[in-house]
């Protein structure tokens, strides 16, 4: 037989030293990179808050709560997140996260902060209370009450979430409960009293969808396309309550698009970690809705006001006052809301805030708020 070769030696050391230095930059990496982490208050992709660093003690709850804050800030999390996120979405067309579901046709669906939206407010595999239901009725009657005991007009308007217009695009699983959604529930209740204008958009917008894209594909919220839809509704509504204190509508003018380069990428592909990765296009950009508004009366007004507040005027005192109790479904009315008054206050919350509705003396409060969070002014009486 042919002679073997000599057996490797054990001691390489040069080979050695490097293993040990590389294998001490990896364990040391993380721990330096707090330099730089260390006041992050946001994870990047799951859009919630970090875990806040605890208080030193010698108590059984520290160590854990210390790996907690640790986990969400050590270096290299984000890339590794992004590839686990990115693998699972191009290998296997699932989500990583609870809250985010991927749907056909490049359709991504937000199943709300709990991940259970679909199943609260379309599956119906989930209870939605009847006392919530009161609760919230209970809280638009006494905030109209209110307002109308001032001389304000009031209305309530929901908008849809994204499964309830495009349920097409849905998983085939995915299978809609034949009873009464709490949407339903909400708007009967109201209409019984009689005495809160509630606006539903579902019919408008469900009629309007086979001649334009309302909702984005790869975002939470409708595009500006959803946004005029819902503009319509609200303002013959708003018109009427106001007489001639609104004499007319200005109409909503939908921004140009350029196909080939007009892209946008969502909120939902942000926290997949597929930003960069993935786009649609953008069929009814906002952001030229927004500049064109900017170059025209009314302004905003620049001064130190509360976080969430902002405010809009125009030099045309004999046009009514108005203050929106929003959420980030009415981002994209601004620029078609604010023509129409003299001033606009934006308010983002779903609590009416007595001092600030005697401070701005409106002619109408719109409350608006998207349907996945339909119970909550009921919680902010």
């Amino acid at each position: 037989m042919a002679d073997l070769p000599a057996a490797a030696p054990a001691d390489h050391s040069v080979r050695d030293r490097m293993v040990a230095v590389l294998f001490a930059i990896g364990i040391a990496l993380p721990g330096l990179a707090l330099t730089w982490t260390w006041s992050r208050t946001l994870t990047r992709f799951e859009n919630r808050s970090a875990a806040p660093w605890p208080a030193f003690g010698w108590s059984r709850d520290f160590p854990a709560a210390f790996d907690a804050a640790f986990s969400d800030r050590f270096g290299g999390r984000d890339a590794l997140v992004q590839f686990h996120h990115g693998a699972l979405l191009r290998m296997f067309g699932v989500s990583s996260l609870s809250t985010v579901m991927v749907g056909n046709d490049g359709w991504y669906y937000w199943l709300g902060e709990d991940g259970h939206s679909l199943d609260r407010h379309y599956r119906g595999t989930m209870e939605f209370p009847q006392g919530r239901v009161d609760d919230t009725v209970a809280e638009f009657r006494r905030r109209n009450e209110w307002l109308a005991a001032r001389g304000i007009a009031y209305l309530v308007v929901v908008v849809p979430e994204k499964f309830t217009i495009y349920p097409e695009h849905l998983p085939a699983w995915v299978a809609r409960s034949p009873g009464a959604t709490p949407y339903d529930r909400v708007r009967d209740a109201l209409r019984r009293e009689g005495h809160v204008t509630f606006v539903d958009l579902r019919p408008a917008l469900l009629a309007a969808k086979s001649r334009e894209r309302l909702y984005f594909k790869t975002d939470s919220h409708w595009n500006y396309n959803g946004a005029m839809v819902g503009y319509d509704e609200i303002m013959r509504v708003i018109q009427e309550k106001l007489g001639d204190k609104l004499p007319q509508i200005v109409p909503a003018k939908q921004p140009p698009y350029t196909p080939g380069m007009d892209f946008y990428s969502g909120d939902l592909l942000g926290m997949l970690g597929m930003a960069s990765r993935i786009r649609e296009d953008d069929v009814a950009p906002f952001g030229k809705a927004l500049a064109e508004l900017e170059r025209h009366c009314p302004r905003r007004v620049e001064k130190n006001e509360p976080q969430g507040i902002r405010s809009y005027e125009c030099g045309r005192p004999e046009l009514p006052r108005a203050v929106v109790l929003r959420d980030s479904m009415a981002d994209l009315w601004v620029p078609m809301l604010t023509t129409n008054f003299s001033r606009i206050v934006y308010a983002s919350t779903y609590a009416l805030g007595r001092a600030l509705i005697e401070r701005e003396k409106p002619d109408i409060v719109i409350d608006e708020l998207v349907e996945r969070k339909l119970n909550w002014p009921g919680t902010f009486p």
